[in-house]
């Protein structure tokens, strides 16, 4: 079987964007609580029902972002998981960029936290691939990257 169209590679996919999703969740309300204070925002348990959505856009990013590493890294390897998450984790927090520039009253200093966030938790997230993942080639071997 492919190893890209794996039940295996969907489950740890899944399981990587359950492990950002957290992280995400614990950095908003441990670290920065306050850091959309004077946004307009939904009330928070307007927001805490909209959770599972949230959850399900993380496992369809999460899941064509590690696609794509595979497709663009097929060697692999924890010095690519690095590369590609401080160059694809840009591409994905491009539209925070976006954002920015449509509602009034944001900062550049949220706006920098959240590329680093963003790019910081898809480099977590390679790595969590690289150790995790470890499908065998064509020839049935074992890949050492």
């Amino acid at each position: 079987m492919n190893a890209i169209t794996s039940p295996r590679f969907l489950l740890i996919a899944f399981a990587i964007s359950m492990i950002i999703f957290i992280l995400d969740i614990l950095f908003h309300g441990q670290v920065v609580p306050d850091m959309y204070v004077g946004y307009p925002q939904r009330p928070m348990d307007q927001m805490t029902a909209l959770f599972p959505f949230l959850f399900l856009t993380y496992v369809v990013q999460l899941t064509m972002y590690l696609l794509m590493f595979l497709g663009l890294y097929p060697q692999r390897g924890v010095r690519n998981a690095v590369i590609w998450g401080l160059w694809g984790g840009l591409f994905v927090v491009i539209p925070n960029m976006q954002f920015f520039v449509a509602v009034k009253d944001t900062s550049w200093a949220v706006l920098g936290m959240q590329v680093v966030e963003g790019v910081s938790l898809l480099i977590i997230a390679g790595l969590l691939f690289e150790l995790m993942y470890r499908p065998k080639n064509a020839a049935g071997a074992s890949e050492n990257a």
